[in-house]
């Protein structure tokens, strides 16, 4: 095939697989494709570039963003990629809307395999040359020398006009006016619209919200405990009560300044704004989350220019603006908020629903503050003020008129159904813990004991040979420390390329067909070691939440072993803290109690309902070790 029609620039900043489906779609289509330039896209890890593409069967030349996703989208269904959703935004907005503020796909998406997609888009305003993303307008405000910022000068009643025509714009212009969604959410329904996923197994919310467990928690600055926003978002207080009467309509998802594209040139034009990166697109998703996430944007990125006492006063301003306290702000930052409460008020006037929006705004700032909190991009210095600010986000919406009195022993809503297990005619094979580890390491961690997790891609794939193992290790390294699987300061060997093995006894492995593992030891008694169902379900979220964590290549599908290492030791089963008397007697185990690989779950389930996932192992461990044990 001739390599020139994908020129050579551009073929070096592609990995193998786009190369080749570009020249074969140049190829069929008599096209070719010249890099113009490679751009950051936004805190995104995409490949992005804009290239020439010119077209000798029609005798045209067109400049086009090309976008190639960092990872694979093979758990995620079709519909839900990043081309069927920038393809519904465009199609769902009126002409006028999308032809003046969204940019146009242009072409079909490019099959790459492993669920990815590359894809084009016509240039957002036309004219690259005479719009700039809203971040180089906030640091040109703030004085943050740049080479964007360079011949872009912007004043703060500008920069806070945008913002504000902006959000106008996404509310009445997009969504014309207020609508309500035909039924009531609960109140963890409408945080879960927020943060997903999150707060599951593999999830960036999951370590620190099992470490808030409680209904109510203690935060360093506050005068006494607050309402916890991971225990909303799971149910609690509340319970399965539909109280939300949600505010809905098209919304971007992940509105802020990397997103947001403003003709600056030959002068700045608020009301020429483009949105970019619809990968988040909604139909009907809640409206108050676009103008919250824009606003703790901005603060994320420029939370180092306020002092201590402005970050103070920040808190109780955004949640509730005060002109007793914008004296004690920067004029900037009080210009911003002022104009984003100005858009969303002019948009609710005549609708009688602003109790409403009070109420459900607290809750998207409760739900992107967590966001936030997940994100690595986020200073770390800055997370107890997000915490604070969802904490008090929170507290206040459950003392708002119109919502009813929190319930402590209200039960967290219920799942609609199972997830879907699938029997498969014969296991999956399974290299068990015995089998990843030195014999050395294996013994010591026998001695012990441990519970061991492993998926097993289905159908089965071999790991390309060419991964460096410094890359393995760093991915196994990090994705045991997010998880909390390994302290912060604990020793953590690597044995083998695809090994960390913790001297707590808990560890990671990647082999070469695709299984991942994960292990950590069980607590003991006097008599050896204990199956507590409650500790057990604990220390297999904490196993999944490290597994999901871990970059690989795609699978759609994976089998789920599961299995006890007792190293020939007596076991009991019982609470793992009570007194010896108060535990089931001890039993010694034939061999190591252990569920095969003989179902598979989608990976989407896995990264949604990992906690449903690990109450359902946990029974099924529990029945396997009573069916197989003799008591002593």
């Amino acid at each position: 095939m001739e390599e020139g029609i994908v020129d050579a620039a551009l073929a070096a900043g592609l990995d193998a697989s786009a190369v080749e489906a570009l020249r074969e779609t140049a190829a069929v289509n008599d096209l070719d494709y010249k890099l113009d330039r490679w751009l950051v896209n936004g805190r995104s890890r995409a490949t992005v570039a804009m290239v020439f593409e010119n077209d000798r069967r029609m005798g045209r030349s067109l400049r086009l963003l090309l976008k190639v996703p960092a990872t694979d989208d093979t758990g995620i269904r079709l519909t839900k990629t990043e081309y069927a959703l920038h393809s519904r935004a465009y199609a769902e907005a009126s002409a006028e809307f999308a032809k003046a503020h969204l940019t146009k796909p242009a072409r079909e998406p490019v099959r790459l395999g492993g669920g990815r997609f590359l894809t084009f888009q016509h240039v957002a305003g036309d004219d690259l040359e005479s719009v700039e993303v809203l971040t180089v307008l906030l640091d040109s405000v703030l004085g943050t020398p740049s080479e964007e910022t360079a011949g872009t000068a912007c004043t703060s009643a500008e920069f806070a006009g945008i913002c504000g025509t902006l959000v106008s714009g996404v509310l009445g212009g997009w969504n014309g006016r207020p609508l309500t969604a035909r039924g009531e959410l609960t109140v963890a329904e409408f945080l879960r619209l927020h943060i997903q996923d999150q707060l599951e197994p593999g999830g960036r919310l999951h370590a620190l919200s099992r470490e808030h467990r409680t209904d109510l928690i203690e935060i360093a600055g506050e005068s006494r405990p607050l309402v916890n926003p991971f225990a909303l978002a799971r149910g609690a207080l509340f319970g399965d009560r539909r109280l939300v009467r949600a505010l809905v309509g098209r919304t971007h998802g992940d509105l802020h300044t990397d997103n947001a594209l403003v003709r600056v040139r030959p002068a700045i034009d608020a009301a020429a704004f483009h949105l970019i990166d619809l990968a988040l697109y909604e139909s009907e998703g809640p409206v108050t989350r676009d103008p919250a996430h824009l606003l703790l944007y901005i603060l994320a990125r420029r939370m180092d220019t306020l002092s201590a006492s402005q970050r103070e006063a920040l808190l109780d301003y955004v949640l509730a603006p005060d002109e007793r306290l914008a004296g004690r702000l920067p004029n900037w930052l009080v210009e911003v908020i002022t104009s984003l409460d100005r858009a969303f008020l002019g948009w609710l006037e005549g609708s009688g629903l602003q109790p409403e929006w009070r109420r459900q705004r607290l809750l998207s700032l409760a739900g992107c503050a967590m966001l936030f909190l997940g994100r690595k991009s986020t200073n770390r210095e800055d997370h107890p003020w997000f915490m604070r600010l969802a904490a008090r986000a929170a507290d206040r919406f459950a003392a708002m008129p119109g919502v009813p009195a929190p319930d402590p022993d209200a039960a967290p809503p219920v799942a609609e159904r199972p997830p879907a297990w699938r029997s498969l005619p014969e296991p999956l094979p399974v290299t068990w813990l015995s089998g990843l580890l030195r014999p050395r390491t294996a013994a010591r961690t026998a001695a012990r004991t441990a519970v061991e997790l492993h998926l097993v891609p289905y159908p089965p794939l071999e790991l390309p040979a060419a991964t460096r193992p410094e890359a393995l290790e760093e991915r196994l390294l990090t994705a045991g420390r997010d998880a909390r699987l390994f302290g912060e300061e604990e020793k953590v060997d690597q044995e083998d390329p695809a090994v960390a093995a913790g001297s707590s006894g808990a560890g990671l492995a990647l082999t070469r067909t695709g299984q991942l593992s994960a292990w950590t030891g069980l607590p003991h008694d006097e008599w050896g070691p204990v199956l507590d169902r409650d500790d057990l379900a604990e220390r297999l979220r904490t196993l999944l939440d490290a597994l999901l964590r871990v970059p690989r290549p795609g699978s759609a599908d994976f089998g789920i072993a599961l299995g006890i290492e007792t190293g020939g030791l007596v076991v009991s089963a019982g609470h793992a803290h009570a007194p010896p008397h108060d535990a089931t007697r001890p039993r010694r185990m034939a061999g190591p109690p252990r569920l095969l690989a003989d179902e598979i779950l989608a990976r989407h389930e896995l990264a949604s309902r990992g906690s449903e996932v690990a109450d359902a192992l946990v029974e099924r461990l529990l029945t396997a070790f009573y069916r197989g044990a003799d008591e002593r």
